[in-house]
Parts: C-alpha cells; structure tokens; sequence
C-alpha cells in the first residue's frame, strides 16, 4: 500500500502542505484533484521521493521512500514535463531503462507502442509534448512497477491518445493489482477510470471518497415548477445551484432526502427526477459555494 500519513511541506516559509493523508491500494486508481497551486505537485514529489517531507511519512510497502532505492523502484513516475537525454531516441531509452531496472519489460514496451505508435528513431528532442508524454507512459508502465504516480498525464494528448491512456490505466490496475495515484484538471477523464478521490484545498484534505459515494454528498435534480419557481427556492441555505430552462430547473442541493422532496413539493414542484451528478459539476458547485 501507499501510505501519505500527515504530511507537511515547505518551501522557505510557506507551508504549502498541511497534514496531508491518504492511501492508495493495490489495484486502486486513486484521483487528486484541487485548483491550481493548492500542492497537488508537490504531494506528488513528496510521494515519489523527490521532495523531503518536513513532517510526516510516505511509505511503500512499509518502507519509507524518500532516499530508499529499494522503494523508489517500486514506483513509477510521470511528470508533468518528462524532460530526457534530447538526443538519445526511444531505442536509446529503452537500453538505458533496461539497464537501470531489471523487471523492465520490452516486450509490454513494444505492446504499448503498437496503441501509442512513438517513433522509436527520432530523437527526443523532435518529439511533440504529446509523444514525449507517451514516451513517459510506455517508459514508466514497462518497469512492471507496484505503483504508478502520474501529474497531469493527459497533458498534450489527442483525445484518441486519452481514450486508449485510461484502457490501459484501467487493465494495469485490473490485471496486475497496479495502484494508481493521478493527478488531473480532466475531471471527465477521472470519472471515468478512479475508484476514489481526494480533493485538496489549500494544501489541506477537503474531501475523500469513493466514487460510488459522490451521491452522497450533493445531488442534482431535473424539477419541473410549471408556474415557475418563486423567491423560496432561491432563498434555499441548501440550494447550492440552479439553473432553469422554461419551466424545467436543474438543482444542485445538499443532503437532499424525502423531507426536501416534499419541501419542494410544497413550493409547486410537480416533477422531481435526481439525475447523475458528475464529479466536475461536484467540484465546480463545491468551489463556487466557496466563494460566495
């Protein structure tokens, strides 16, 4: 297991992480998500080993990573700039890796190379962001590694790149009990491959959970107020957004049960149909009450 345990981090006298904790399981592809400069980054450093915690422990397995070869090569790691030898090419990479880690597997290389077709004989300075990011991924999943810890992975990829990126995301962690912890601004793209999320505000915990729990926190309703919605609605200390189309409204509300349905209904809803909320619209709902 990956274990982040209270961790604390610095840079001269900006705390930039407080007390950051969570876990990533094997075969779990666990999502990171915040706005910009809330330390999702530097967690992600602090994880692989770069960074030194101030406080707190990281650990693989047990082991503590930073400065612990043994650890760290249980670990694969892409950046969100994957900078290489600019004038080595992937064959060159290749040979290199295989040097340094001794589970690499050229034959899983090559098989991520017939979806992810890299020119194997140009150099990497020729390379477009997209194929260096490609590049990253193939080097990376082919070290056979426990855990995978990926910032911004879909950065520079077409959206055919992304579709094929989160299949085999989802069959590493599938097949070979790979934990995944990623960190992304495509939401869409999470939702689709995470078991759980944690979401970070100003380098703290705002909220952990599962996928299938995402209900439990807002829901969203397709409501019908055929003679329109009055000021009550609006008025709503749970109505944490709306939006309306003729006389059907869209609501975003917190912990929505019978009671509130007949609350609504008392105000002249004549239709109430919870629909799926997307971790996007959770997200943005959740950041735009923050503000207000």
């Amino acid at each position: 297991m990956l274990e982040i345990k209270e961790v604390y981090k610095s840079y001269e006298k900006t705390e930039v992480l407080h007390g950051i904790s969570l876990e990533v399981k094997p075969g779990e592809i666990h999502g990171l998500i915040g706005e910009n400069s809330v330390g999702k980054t530097t967690l992600i450093k602090c994880a692989t080993g770069v960074y030194k915690a101030d406080k707190g422990e990281i650990l693989i397995d047990g082991e503590a990573i930073y400065d612990n070869p043994k650890a760290k090569v249980q670990i694969g790691y892409v950046a969100d700039h994957n900078e290489y030898i600019r004038f080595y090419n992937a064959i060159r990479m290749v040979k290199m890796y295989q040097r340094f880690y001794p589970e690499f597997d050229v034959e899983k290389f090559n098989y991520l190379n017939d979806i992810f077709e890299i020119p194997l004989e140009k150099s990497i300075s020729s390379l477009s962001k997209g194929q260096k990011m490609r590049l990253a991924i193939m080097l990376e999943i082919a070290k056979k590694p426990k855990y995978l810890i990926l910032d911004e992975p879909t950065s520079g990829l077409d959206p055919v790149a992304k579709e094929a990126f989160y299949k085999v995301l989802i069959k590493e962690a599938e097949e070979n009990e790979i934990g995944v912890l990623i960190s992304s601004h495509n939401l869409m793209g999470l939702e689709k491959i995470c078991d759980s999320v944690t979401m970070i505000h100003q380098g703290k915990v705002e909220r952990q959970m599962s996928m299938d729990s995402m209900k439990d926190v807002l829901t969203k309703l397709n409501v019908v107020f055929e003679g329109g919605a009055g000021p009550a609605l609006y008025n709503r200390k749970d109505l944490l957004r709306v939006s309306n189309i003729g006389s059907i409204y869209t609501l975003i509300i917190k912990d929505y049960n019978e009671d509130k349905a007949e609350e609504l209904k008392a105000l002249g809803a004549s239709f109430i149909e919870p629909v799926a909320l997307s971790l996007e619209e959770l997200f943005v709902t959740l950041e735009e009450n923050r503000k207000e």
